[in-house]
Formats: C-alpha cells, sequence, structure tokens
C-alpha cells in the first residue's frame, strides 16, 4: 500500500485495538543496501503490541542481506518480500509481481533474505502475471526456499484491483503451504469486517491480510475483534489526527494531499455525505479544512 499505510497511519490504525500485525509500504533495492536512515522512516515508531515488518521488493538477490541485517538491528518483527505489486513502474523494472514468472528468482531471493537475518522471511504474491495456471510452481518455489509465512493476494498482475478477488486460489494455495507446513495468508475482497471471518471459513487461510479497506474504515480490525464501530465525532476526530500525524512526518502540503486520498473512500462511522466529501476534496487551505471537519462533527 504505498502512499497509504505509512508509519503514522499505522501507528493511528494499531491503537484503535484489533491488529495482530502490520506491514510497511514497501522499499526498494536497486544498486545498493539500503540507508539505515530510509529503513528507519519506513519502520516509524514501532508499537509495543502489534509487531511490524519490514516490507522489501527487488529485482534480485543483490544486496538483500545487507539490508536486511539493519532492518533487524532497527527493530523490524519480521521481513516481508513483496512479490505481487501490479504496478507498472515496478513491474517494467523486473521487481514485484513481474517475478512471479521466475519461481527460481524468487527462491532466490528468499534464500538471500534468510542468509542475512534470523527473523522469519515472509512472502506476498498474487496467484500469477496473466493467470493462475503456474500458482502451484510458485507457491512451491518459495516454501522450498524458506518462507514462513505466504500471503496471497487473490488476483492476477494483468487485472490489478479490476477483477474479482478469486477466493478459491485462496484455498488452493492454502491447501498447498498447508503441505510444507506453511501458513497461508489470505488478501482480497475484504469490504468490512465481517469478510474477514468469512474468507477464514471458506478458504481455510490462517490469517487475514487487509489493505485498502483500512482506509475505507480503519476501524475494520477491531470491528472484526468485536469492538464497537465508531461514532461519526470520532470517525472525524481520526482524520484530524491522521492530518497532524502526517504533518509530522512530511509537511503541511503531503499531508493535505494524504487526507484527501483518504476522504475519497473513507466511510467510517458513515461520517461524510457525498456532498461534504465534494467539499473536503476541493478545499485547498489545511486550516479552512479543519475547521469544516469539526462543522461536520458538530452537525446532528
Amino acid at each position: 500500500m504505498d502512499g497509504v499505510t505509512d508509519a503514522s497511519f499505522r501507528t493511528l490504525v494499531s491503537d484503535l485495538g484489533g491488529l495482530g500485525a502490520s506491514c510497511t509500504e514497501f522499499v526498494r533495492i536497486s544498486i545498493q543496501p539500503l540507508p539505515r536512515k530510509v529503513l528507519r522512516a519506513s519502520l516509524g515508531q514501532l508499537s509495543e503490541t502489534v509487531p511490524t515488518a519490514i516490507q522489501m521488493m527487488a529485482p534480485g538477490a543483490q544486496h538483500i542481506a545487507e539490508t536486511i541485517a539493519c532492518a533487524e538491528d532497527l527493530g523490524a518483527a519480521w521481513v516481508d518480500i513483496n512479490f505481487g505489486c501490479p504496478a507498472k513502474r515496478v513491474f517494467n523494472r523486473c521487481a514485484g509481481s513481474a517475478l512471479l514468472e521466475w519461481p527460481d528468482t524468487m527462491a532466490e531471493i528468499i534464500q538471500a533474505a534468510r542468509s542475512g537475518t534470523s527473523l522469519p522471511v515472509t512472502a506476498k504474491i498474487r496467484a500469477g502475471i496473466a493467470d493462475a495456471d503456474t500458482l502451484d510452481d510458485i507457491l512451491d518455489a518459495v516454501c522450498e526456499a524458506g518462507a514462513g509465512m505466504v500471503a496471497l493476494h487473490a488476483r492476477v498482475r494483468n487485472q490489478a484491483y479490476s477483477m474479482e478477488a478469486r477466493w478459491d486460489w485462496i484455498a488452493q494455495a492454502a491447501e498447498r503451504c498447508h503441505a510444507y507446513g506453511v501458513p497461508l495468508v489470505g488478501n482480497g475482497g475484504i469490504e468490512c469486517a465481517a469478510d474477514i471471518q468469512r474468507m477464514r471459513e471458506q478458504t481455510n487461510c490462517d490469517g487475514v491480510m487487509v489493505g485498502r479497506a483500512a482506509l475505507r474504515n480503519p476501524w475494520i480490525f477491531a470491528e472484526a475483534a468485536g469492538l464497537p464501530t465508531p461514532t461519526k465525532q470520532e470517525a472525524i476526530a481520526f482524520i484530524e489526527r491522521y492530518y497532524y500525524a502526517s504533518g509530522e512526518c512530511l509537511n503541511a502540503v503531503p499531508a493535505l494531499g494524504r487526507i484527501k486520498q483518504m476522504v475519497k473512500v473513507y466511510n467510517a462511522g458513515n461520517c461524510l455525505t457525498d456532498n461534504q466529501r465534494q467539499q473536503i476534496l476541493r478545499e485547498q487551505d489545511a486550516e479552512k479544512l479543519l475547521r469544516l471537519l469539526q462543522q461536520i462533527a458538530e452537525e446532528p
């Protein structure tokens, strides 16, 4: 979730309860090991109760071990290798989901990652590039390479997010991974808290990863754990807290952009009407936007 699950957002969601673990946005390794300051910024202020993985992406095994050793030193709970990103700029550089075509290279990356750390190394994948015909081969490669867990986004790369998530692929992957003794986490098609339990029941997956739905409703994990849904006032207050937290990490202009990115889909507490949403998206002044949010919170 590049540009979404930054350290400030993860911290705020963790505070709401129900979240078992989190991953950073991906950091990309290219021509050299990543500097310590990049990894520290990505991890942010680590939670004492919610373990956070450093998520990495690379076209090959070079520089993986050195980067991961540094991430472990900074407190990452585990290392997640991203083989699922469908973005064109990533795919065209032979990283992310592009590597689904070369399971042997995926295995080499996982093995190199394991050589640089005592932490678990996990793999995030999609079901394939154009189809899921090689899904079993991909799963075999990452499990045999020593992945401690596999997370499957149940779509193929070429469909990005336009196709309906295929939970039957998650069930297939769970059966395959369990034969190796490897847990399988399902991802894709989660719209509300009830879907989390429904996926587990239908696919026999060991856990559920939630991405975009958490931006729409940051309370989704809390609700899945049986905690109360937010009030309108609580939902509006979260937007305000996210603005200030983003501003501390970035500055006022990018922070305003993050708020608008959230508001486009935000539906926590049913706090925004379509007209209010458009008012927020049109506002260019941060102080006026915050006053508008306070007005909305005070409305009956």
